[in-house]
């Protein structure tokens, strides 16, 4: 059967793995050779077409590594990082780190650097609580509850409490300690609620009260056993232990008549600080004896930057850049209601008609007059009086009225005596242009004026000792600061009007006194309004002051260097910063998202 079926080809051979795959290495050259070889010979009528497609696949092919690498470098920017030391210069001496006791100009910013306020500006000029986490009022306006951040830390490790709160509240209060803070906390009563919370009764309503709480804790644990009267000589003095954004380092004092700098404070990052940590590594601060000094280290770069100087200094380096920004303070002319020709409220109402505010400031600060002892942004719900005019012809009526006659030569005479003034000036910034100003306005209408300018240095001295102390003055160009919020009480209420008060003008008013005290005290923001404009009416009319321009700080830095804001909104010139754990000096290439 087999024979049958193999001579019939119904049987194949079988087939072996061998036989299978030469049979397809067969057909594989078949086929290569009848799809390729056999169709090389076509190639060279297609040639121009395989060039063009060889062509456009190289191409892309470049397209392609070229795009890689562009848009890799795009993805690529120099920025800011972490790490670096930035340098400030600074006006006096350090004599003590402890922020209680700070007047220098290089001890108040070092308190800054190295201290967290209770409760501080926050970058858009309103109160905002540091190392307090709220500050509340209950409805009868008397009674403020303080209730800190969790998780604060002094730099030894040590939790800030409500007992550092009551502690520091304590020494402000107590006269034996002698500090330098200027809020009043005598009339109050601070009692702790727990670990993290403190109550403040007050004997009358406050509505402001949260802006009077701006100042720093020092730790409790740090002056056990330590009277009052010792703080200040006290190790911690040299040696603090801080919340603020750095912690000390080391002090360098210079040792060579060649070196100008006072003092090097070295600073470092604070780890344990409670909010976003520095960006920079290191904050050094160089103290000076003068700004000359300052100008100096300015010039040769050996500093970042300072806010010591005023605009205006020439021959900087390229790299030194200027910022000026408004703060809430203002510059006035005090006049002196109790004592001299200015006692008499109709000179004071004669020299408001005699100045010409804007030809007083120059074209440089009129951009920055203003009218009243609130600032604009200060008193925006307020309705203002309206100014008097400047006439001149009024001016002299008023100044016969107060009993003067004309004389001959054009000048005013009472009693034998010609009508003249003492003026006097701090000789800072642009205040001792706008004075000479003021004064010139005054000689030439008939008034005898004399200018008293006194230097700087010799003004951070004794200026407000021997002048502003017993105001021997009749008019005093004065800057002050206006707050945050809007409350001159401080400087026009009659309980102000002595040698230790800041009412400059010794202004004496019941009526202004009842218009201020019920601003300030009143939860009725109605009622508020209209003592306060009840009082700004009073303020026109028997001109205690006479407003002239708001304060600016200035701030020369390197511009390599990231400094603060410009949107940042100052009410003093130390707010500058508020945002000093974004400031850098160092840069690197990083990479960002595309």
């Amino acid at each position: 059967m087999r024979k049958k079926l193999v001579k019939s080809g119904q049987l194949r051979k079988r087939r072996t793995p061998l036989r299978v795959v030469r049979e397809a290495r067969e057909k594989a050259g078949e086929h290569f050779s009848e799809r390729f070889v056999g169709r090389l010979a076509n190639v060279r009528e297609v040639r121009l077409w395989v060039a063009e497609w060889a062509l456009l696949v190289l191409v892309v092919f470049l397209l392609a590594i070229v795009q890689i690498i562009w848009y890799g470098e795009s993805y690529e920017r120099e920025a800011f990082v972490r790490g670096g030391d930035y340098s400030e210069a600074t006006l006096g001496k350090v004599n003590s780190m402890n922020p209680l006791y700070a007047t220098t100009s290089s001890e108040k910013t070092l308190a800054r650097l190295l201290f967290a306020n209770l409760v501080s500006p926050d970058v858009s000029g309103h109160i905002k609580g540091e190392l307090a986490k709220s500050v509340t009022m209950d409805d009868t306006g008397k009674v403020w509850t303080v209730v800190l951040r969790d998780g604060i830390y002094w730099s030894d490790g040590e939790a800030i409490t409500a007992d550092d709160v009551i502690y520091t509240v304590g020494l402000i209060s107590d006269t034996d300690a002698k500090t330098t803070i200027s809020a009043d906390f005598s009339r109050a009563k601070i009692e702790k609620v727990n670990e993290k919370s403190v109550k403040f009764t007050l004997p009358s309503v406050y509505v402001d009260f949260a802006d009077t709480l701006e100042f720093p804790l020092i730790p409790k644990h740090a002056f056990e056993g330590v009277s009052p009267a010792l703080v200040y000589e006290n190790d911690f003095s040299t040696q603090p232990i801080v919340s603020g954004p750095f912690v000390l380092n080391a002090v360098q004092v210079a040792s060579s008549p060649n070196v100008n700098s006072l003092q090097t404070i070295y600073l470092n990052r604070n780890e344990k600080y409670y909010g976003v940590k520095p960006t920079l590594n290191h904050f050094t601060l160089k103290t000076f004896e003068t700004k000359g000094d300052i100008e100096s280290a300015l010039k040769s770069l050996d500093v970042t930057a300072t806010a010591e100087l005023d605009n205006g200094v020439g021959d900087l380096p390229k790299a030194v850049g200027y910022r000026e920004s408004r703060i809430n303070g203002g510059v006035f002319a005090f006049m002196n209601t109790s004592d001299g020709a200015t006692s008499n409220v109709k000179v004071r109402q004669a020299i408001r008609r005699i100045i010409d505010i804007d030809a007083v400031l120059g074209e440089d600060l009129s951009s920055l007059r203003i009218d009243y002892p609130f600032l604009e942004e200060q008193g925006e719900n307020l309705t203002n009086p309206e100014l008097p005019a400047i006439d001149a012809v009024a001016a002299k009526q008023l100044i016969i009225d107060a009993g003067y006659t004309e004389r001959a030569d054009g000048k005013f005479e009472k009693d034998g005596q010609i009508l003249s003034l003492k003026l006097a000036v701090q000789n800072r910034g642009k205040m001792r242009q706008v004075a000479e100003n003021f004064t010139t306005k005054l000689r030439e209408f008939g008034i005898d004026a004399v200018l008293n300018s006194y230097d700087e240095d010799q003004a951070a001295g004794d200026f407000f000792s021997t002048v502003v102390k017993p105001r021997d003055y009749d008019i005093l160009f004065y800057e002050i600061d206006l707050g945050v919020s809007a409350d001159p009480f401080v400087y026009y209420s009659s309980r102000q009007a002595n040698e230790s008060g800041w009412n400059l003008s010794n202004y004496k008013s019941s009526l202004a006194d009842d218009a201020l005290l019920s601003g300030r005290t009143t939860t009725d923001m109605a009622l508020r309004k209209a003592k306060y404009e009840s009082f700004l009416r009073r303020w026109v009319d028997e001109v205690p002051a006479i407003a002239l321009y708001q304060s600016t700080a200035g701030y020369y830095y390197n511009t390599s260097a990231r400094i603060y804001s410009e949107d940042l909104r100052m009410t003093d010139a130390l707010d500058r910063f508020a945002d000093v754990s974004h400031w850098a000096t160092e840069r690197a290439t990083v990479k960002v998202a595309p």
